[in-house]
């Protein structure tokens, strides 16, 4: 289907999500897959596929409603939709709540200008990046930011200063993505992309950025990034509301990605 994931991401996805981690088969055949992640104070679902020639008989719903089954009935649940797969959402409850776009970064265009106030994220500096994702994204995520920094240390830098202004980013099949990116302003988110680029190796890349982030979006287009295609990220109501922190000073630039967030 020209999806992005390695099997090393359906491996962390089904360790993420051992409960939530549901497949449809005919037969001996794989047709459909999804994904209900528990992030504690927030649902997530990821991987919602059907093959082409299995849909329009009902599999993604059910396959959407077994993923949501697995998260805590008083969670909000949330997930990055595709033109595609928005009316499935819709009716299942899921609301509007910011649009993005997927740019892509062909292969082999030049890093762009490396910013000198930028440096590599270490270990050391992931348990605060976990507490502002928290208060950022809404759910805890630090095992997941772990693994992500794990397998692709290269494109983690931090800015100077407090609270730490990150980006992570990580190899997948087709292209590698950039993302999270979180700084107080358009520049930092800037210069911390550019640094994440100068590992790319030539590769191509992608950043899932949201549309109203206009300066940052001009500086994608301006580095070589491609409009793609449209993301919808959605939510659909708990009994509690996700406990997203103010954590005014910082700002979510481009996500991690569909599949975990």
């Amino acid at each position: 289907m020209g999806w992005n994931q390695r099997l090393e991401d359906w491996r962390l996805l089904i360790e993420l999500a051992p409960s939530g981690s549901f497949v449809a088969r005919d037969h001996d055949r794989v047709i459909g897959t999804a994904i209900g992640i528990d992030y504690v104070h927030c649902g997530w679902i990821a991987m919602m596929l059907v093959a082409p020639e299995y849909r329009g008989r009902g599999l993604g719903a059910r396959l959407l409603e077994a993923a949501m089954a697995a998260i805590p009935t008083r969670l909000p649940i949330r997930l990055d939709a595709t033109p595609l797969g928005r009316p499935l959402y819709e009716r299942h409850g899921f609301l509007l709540e910011t649009p993005l776009t997927r740019y892509v970064r062909p292969a082999g265009i030049p890093a762009p200008t490396l910013a000198n106030d930028v440096v590599p994220l270490t270990p050391a500096d992931l348990q605060e990046v976990a507490g502002i994702d928290a208060a950022i994204f809404g759910g805890i995520r630090s095992r997941l930011l772990e693994r992500i920094h794990a397998v692709g240390p290269g494109y983690a830098w931090r800015a100077g200063g407090t609270p730490i202004q990150y980006c992570l980013g990580r190899t997948g099949r087709l292209f590698d993505q950039v993302g999270p990116v979180a700084a107080a302003n358009p520049e930092t988110a800037v210069a911390l992309v550019a640094a994440a680029l100068h590992n790319a190796g030539g590769k191509p890349v992608v950043v899932d950025a949201y549309d109203d982030q206009v300066a940052f979006v001009a500086w994608l287009q301006s580095a070589g990034f491609e409009a793609q295609r449209p993301l919808y990220r959605m939510r659909r109501p708990g009994a509690v509301t996700a406990t997203r922190g103010e954590c005014a000073r910082l700002t979510e630039f481009a996500i991690l990605g569909p599949e975990f967030g």
